[in-house]
């Protein structure tokens, strides 16, 4: 199956490259593509096989919804799953392998339960809706109308699959693959009252792009380096899985060596009680 992301960003070039970044590192990358569709006056460029920009300065419509909408019709026609990619979000390596692996014959499909950065240093492991997990069938997500619930400033197909029961999850625990970051250092969309009439979700989303300054002149998207965000990460949420998940995350983060306080705890224990070791 082939997938294709869908991300939209203004104003927020650190993390746009961050979710770039993202994009190229997952496992899956040879059965996804992703979209960036910029709405900044200041035009972004990246040059890849598997991403494509599309820069659209004061696009048709002014509400989150639209924008999804519009990105939605860009869908790379092949794909057989679209996901919304956040651009201030964080996706582990193997978050797209988790939805091919687990939606199966479902027209959706979320992890179960997904990490939150509520502050710099503290996650949480909990159940949640966050619509920047889910994968649809491309056929279900094009087909489903898009003005029911018109209060709510994203697409009603969240709304809707809920409600029909159609929504399959998978409890991944300690090796579930996103991250949403509640503390992002710049405004959230969730964390603003974004429900009510189209006149404002209009003044909401302009509110957030007065505040998305983050720019640069030439536009040349670059990969990030997310090591840091990882290793703050697997620091972050050692006494928060298993020791097994642990080990697992760190190898498939590509920080196999780093030492946490619990597990040298216990390699030192191992070395004092198992006789090989010495």
């Amino acid at each position: 199956m082939k997938i294709d992301c869908l991300m939209g960003t203004y104003g927020r070039f650190s993390f746009a490259c961050e979710a770039v970044s993202c994009f190229l590192s997952q496992t899956a990358l040879a059965d996804a593509t992703l979209l960036i569709y910029n709405q900044h006056p200041i035009p972004l460029h990246f040059s890849h096989p598997r991403v494509r920009v599309v820069n659209v300065e004061n696009p048709p419509g002014t509400t989150l919804r639209d924008i999804r909408a519009q990105m939605l019709a860009m869908a790379n026609p092949d794909a057989d799953l679209i996901h919304f990619w956040d651009d201030d979000d964080l996706y582990l390596p193997w978050h797209l392998q988790d939805c091919l692996d687990n939606i199966g014959e479902s027209v959706a499909w979320k992890p179960h339960s997904s990490w939150t950065l509520h502050q710099p240093n503290t996650y949480h492991l909990g159940a949640n809706t966050f619509e920047s997990s889910w994968a649809f069938r491309a056929d279900y997500i094009k087909a489903v109308p898009i003005d029911t619930h018109p209060t709510s400033p994203e697409l009603p197909v969240y709304i809707q699959t809920k409600n029909d029961g159609l929504l399959s999850t998978t409890e991944l625990l300690g090796r579930s693959s996103f991250i949403y970051r509640w503390h992002a250092g710049q405004v959230n969309h969730s964390s603003l009252d974004a429900q009510g009439t189209t006149e404002k979700q209009r003044q909401v989303l302009k509110f957030m792009r007065s505040k998305s300054n983050d720019v640069n002149a030439s536009g040349q998207l670059v990969a990030a380096d997310l090591s840091a965000h990882w290793r703050h990460f697997l620091l972050a949420t050692q006494h928060l899985v298993t020791p097994d998940e642990w080990i697992q995350n760190k190898v498939s983060l590509g920080l196999p060596d780093l030492k946490g306080t619990s597990e040298g705890f216990f390699q030192r224990a191992w070395a004092r009680f198992n006789p090989l070791s010495k």
